[in-house]
């Protein structure tokens, strides 16, 4: 697969998308400076990203012979400020930025509801759509189930539920169980409705739908494992994403996979790792050198690579072209990616 076509698709696709985001805010914001302060946090960080939501949708549409995107990019948008949403109610629930005040925390949480309402509100603006209640109905479930996943994370998943990891510590099975749920719900159900709804603009067949909303969540899940062994490998693709904070999960008592195998199997490095984040300055270069001395990136990888295959065989029942081509290059993520070189290229000492 040529990564120049897809790369040109996916700036493409953003450069489309984004300006209907933003035209959205400025009707909203008024002149209204406080508010424009409000929801910039967040937005002018994302006016030069490419947009992966928007390129699912897209790339699922035009897979299944929709030809007209132009007329889908409200619920493109839509997709992505849903996007934005939960990213701006993470620093309110996960202290993801670090120490906010209750002030910044509140307005950020203000800032979600606000997108929330513009995803409904971008689908109000689909011409010509006949019956948009299908599409209605993915972007209501990928935002309950982002919340069911903020559930699991805040109060199943967290060391500060006592009762809940006693029973990890004693059953690896339900870990992984509630693990797998979390990442499903928060990631792998979004990015299985942004491709589903696709197909449905695209008027596919049923079997079409299932097999991209199957490739989604699969992807999604995946990845979002993926980016919980990210968070100990601070890297440039994380620079300017001022929503994540290196090392939050473990600083939260987030029990993503890595904590918890710290934890119950690395006890001793579990402890070092602790007592390196409490130092003025953060030892990045010696956290990650402590991950990579265990099996944890190598049984990341191993699940991920397992989800590559799944994933593309979800891809069986399309003709090859361009499209199907571009969505394996989308999902090549999972099976090589800079994470993984650089974590092996430390590990090699080099």
């Amino acid at each position: 697969m040529n990564k120049t076509l897809y790369i040109k698709y996916l700036e493409d696709t953003s450069k489309k998308v984004f300006p209907v985001i933003l035209q959205e805010i400025n009707d909203t914001i008024n002149n209204e400076l406080e508010l424009e302060k409000i929801l910039s946090f967040f937005y002018s960080k994302r006016a030069d990203k490419l947009l992966l939501k928007p390129t699912l949708f897209r790339l699922s549409y035009e897979l299944c012979g929709g030809n007209d995107f132009e007329k889908y990019i409200p619920l493109a948008a839509s997709f992505e400020v849903l996007n934005i949403s939960s990213y701006q109610a993470n620093t309110a629930f996960d202290n993801k930025l670090g120490v906010l005040s209750k002030e910044e925390k509140d307005n950020q949480f203000i800032a979600s509801m606000l997108s929330r309402e513009f995803a409904d509100r971008f689908l109000c603006q689909l011409k010509n759509v006949t019956d948009t209640q299908p599409l209605y109905q993915c972007i209501s479930k990928s935002n309950l189930f982002i919340y069911k996943a903020q559930h699991y994370d805040l109060n199943l998943l967290s060391l500060s539920n006592s009762q809940k990891c006693q029973i990890y510590e004693q059953n690896k099975t339900v870990f992984l169980q509630d693990y797998h749920n979390r990442c499903y719900f928060g990631s792998g159900v979004f990015s299985g409705q942004t491709a589903l709804a696709g197909a449905i603009a695209a008027d596919a067949n049923t079997e079409k739908q299932k097999a991209l909303q199957s490739f989604g969540e699969i992807y999604g899940t995946a990845l979002h494992k993926i980016n919980d062994l990210a968070d100990f490998f601070p890297g440039e693709e994380r620079q300017g994403k001022v929503y994540q904070d290196d090392f939050c999960d473990i600083r939260n008592g987030r029990l993503t996979f890595p904590v918890y195998e710290l934890r119950t199997r690395y006890s001793r490095d579990y402890d070092m790792i602790m007592s390196l984040l409490e130092k003025d300055t953060i030892q990045t270069e010696a956290i990650s050198n402590i991950l990579i001395q265990t099996d944890i990136i190598d049984n990341v990888q191993k699940t991920a690579k397992e989800a590559f295959v799944k994933a593309k065989e979800c891809l069986n029942t399309f003709e090859t072209t361009d499209f199907k081509r571009m969505l394996i290059t989308l999902l090549s993520v999972l099976d090589s990616n800079k994470f993984y070189h650089r974590a092996k290229t430390k590990q090699n000492g080099k």
